[in-house]
């Protein structure tokens, strides 16, 4: 995926996303065991405003992925997965912030909440994502977690073996993100 880069206006700075460095796993459980899976590919985009050697505010965080990128180390999962998430029907998932987040800073480190708008499997809503980052340089990492419930967005938790297997309804996203601010 081509990286994103937004363009500076009034103080704002560019910050440039690393794919090769970020990463998106997300986890849950079953009746059985624990189970992840990974985003191969996503892009994801925003503004900062700078304040001092720090973060002043993030924001138009921007998120997109194909739901065929979500994808286990075993095959029969990935294909339960994509049933689930109805990949041919619903081929993206998108999040957008709908406010500035103002950031509380720690030193070069920062912490607060994102909220916006995801749209999963053809369901809108909004949601508050708690993140923590740090700014090192020029190298801006932002990581956190957010628990999710499959059936508020109308997935239906995959089952196997003849339905023996079932995963439960709540599913933990975790991400790590890297930007280069320039």
């Amino acid at each position: 995926m081509a990286t994103a880069a937004m363009l500076p206006v009034a103080g704002q700075k560019a910050v440039i996303f690393i794919p090769s460095e970020s990463k998106i796993v997300i986890s849950g459980t079953s009746n059985l065991h624990e189970w992840e899976e990974k985003v191969e590919k996503f892009d994801v985009s925003m503004q900062v405003l700078p304040k001092g050697t720090n973060i002043g505010s993030i924001s138009n965080v921007s998120f997109s992925s194909k739901t065929s990128s979500v994808v286990s180390d075993n095959s029969i999962m990935t294909g339960k997965t994509h049933d689930a998430l109805q990949v041919e029907k619903h081929p993206e998932i998108v999040f957008r912030s709908s406010e500035a987040s103002i950031p509380y800073l720690q030193g070069s480190g920062i912490s607060g909440t994102l909220v916006g708008d995801i749209n999963l499997n053809g369901v809108t809503k909004q949601i508050t994502i708690p993140y923590k980052g740090i700014l090192n340089g020029d190298k801006l990492e932002i990581s956190g977690s957010q628990e999710l419930n499959m059936t508020d967005y109308n997935i239906r938790p995959p089952t196997a073996l003849l339905g023996t297997l079932k995963t439960g309804d709540k599913v933990t996203v975790t991400f790590s993100l890297k930007f280069k601010v320039v």
